[in-house]
């Protein structure tokens, strides 16, 4: 039986219990989770203003700071909570009429079988809760509206991660061209500092990373795109994507940072490798798939 996929987004700034909660999540029965983990309050609201997770888990030293923090940047209350607190800790942060939120005893983390029964069980009663949602055409608008903005808000995500890449490189350059007129000690600190930046910069995948969330409300469509088109580049390919997303020639020209005869001239010359006639609209076409 084909396990279904969840993401978690873990927010815990203890290195030692997040190594713990990594191992506990590694195996959910029936589930196959995706875990992103953050260390700052900061990091969790940027990812879940783009994406939606089946679960954030919170485990900061001021879990009630955090949560009023997503209740006011980000407001998806529909995303349950599960929070780990200590015994001597107050909680009446669990008690809210906004968010969904389930508690977990931290003593209780070492006991595996238990930790992850909470969280099957999270996912379960979530599922329940989907399935009884009518099928009507204004609750169809609704999804289709919100597939829309997370798919916006994801594209974006996705370009200020590359951005922040290419600054990476810059320093990383820079760094280099200072090396030869300095002495060796600093000569070893400033090469340690390049090659930090090139691990963060390989650990990065954004292509990977992106395909993995557009998929998510866009199944199948890269690989029959890919399987139409194999001569596709990965340029091509994320470019499609942003069609897909309904996203309009001024928000692609803003997000790759190029004027709108360039965002025509490509558009053409997409058709033309994808050999499609000149009255097929791309657009029209892609959504087709």
């Amino acid at each position: 039986m084909m396990k279904e996929e969840k993401t978690i987004v873990i927010g815990c700034d203890q290195s030692d219990m997040l190594a713990i909660l990594l191992d506990r999540l590694k195996t959910i029965p029936n589930f196959l989770v995706n875990v992103i983990s953050v260390s700052r309050i900061t990091d969790l609201l940027s990812i879940t203003k783009s994406l939606y997770p089946s679960l954030l888990i919170f485990n900061f030293r001021n879990n009630q700071n955090a949560i009023e923090d997503f209740n006011h940047f980000v407001n998806k209350p529909e995303i349950p909570l599960l929070c780990l607190y200590n015994h001597y800790d107050s909680q009446s942060y669990l008690c809210n009429d906004k968010n969904i939120i389930f508690s977990y005893a931290l003593e209780s983390i070492h006991n595996k079988a238990f930790f992850t029964s909470t969280v099957r069980s999270i996912f379960l009663l979530k599922n329940q809760s989907q399935n009884t949602i009518p099928n009507t055409s204004l609750a169809a608008q609704a999804i289709e509206r919100d597939i829309t903005h997370t798919n916006r808000n994801m594209s974006r995500y996705v370009l200020e991660l590359d951005q922040k890449l290419e600054v990476l490189h810059s320093v990383k350059e820079r760094i280099k061209t200072l090396c030869p007129s300095v002495d060796n000690a600093t000569r070893m600190e400033l090469l340690s500092i390049v090659n930090a930046i090139k691990t963060s910069a390989n650990d990065t995948k954004l292509w990977e990373d992106f395909k993995l969330y557009f998929e998510k409300t866009n199944p199948n469509f890269l690989l029959l795109l890919a399987k139409k088109h194999p001569q596709l580049t990965t340029k091509d390919l994320k470019y499609c994507c942003y069609l897909k997303m309904n996203m309009s020639n001024d928000d692609i020209r803003s997000l790759l940072g190029i004027n709108q005869e360039s965002v025509r001239t490509h558009k053409y010359r997409l058709k033309k490798k994808m050999r499609l006639s000149k009255e097929l609209d791309l657009h029209s076409y892609l959504k087709a798939i």
